[in-house]
């Protein structure tokens, strides 16, 4: 008996494409390696996204440039992280907005340092900006919240 490769179907004798789909179609042995190897590549991928999400989660963030408790073996690149306090207005406050957005916005910078394989940021700097890109005088009047840093892996 012969299955199509893509949809599983099964296929008359003597056809080369299935008829639901137009899939190849293949022979149950091949059928069943071929579904073994996706599921294996399917544990391997979410091996990597639970490895990324582990470094994000646990990346250690420094304001200074050259933290006594972190030995850089490896400066990688700039990071940045962004957000818009205007994306959480249904927060009672200017505050708490502002409060979540730096959170996002440190979130983002995480994420992006684990895709570049960094053990931590250093040198975070904080920006608070309003919809003209000037630097706002006073926080609750800020559109945006900006952190930038620099990617680095460490022992």
């Amino acid at each position: 008996m012969r299955k199509c490769l893509n949809c599983y179907m099964d296929a008359e004798d003597g056809l080369t494409q299935c008829k639901m789909c137009g899939g190849a179609l293949s022979d149950l042995e091949v059928i069943a390696l071929a579904h073994e190897e996706r599921e294996q590549e399917a544990l391997e991928e979410e091996a990597v996204k639970a490895d990324f999400m582990r470094r994000a989660t646990t990346m250690r963030v420094f304001t200074v440039s050259n933290p006594t408790s972190l030995l850089v073996t490896e400066e990688i690149c700039i990071v940045f992280g962004n957000s818009s306090k205007q994306a959480f207005w249904g927060l009672s406050s200017q505050a708490n907005r502002l409060s979540r957005a730096y959170e996002v916005a440190l979130i983002n910078l995480k994420y992006d340092a684990a895709e570049l394989g960094a053990d931590a940021v250093i040198g975070v700097t904080f920006a608070l900006n309003n919809s003209t890109g000037s630097s706002a005088k006073i926080a609750g009047s800020s559109d945006s919240v900006m952190l930038l840093g620099t990617a680095v892996r460490a022992q």
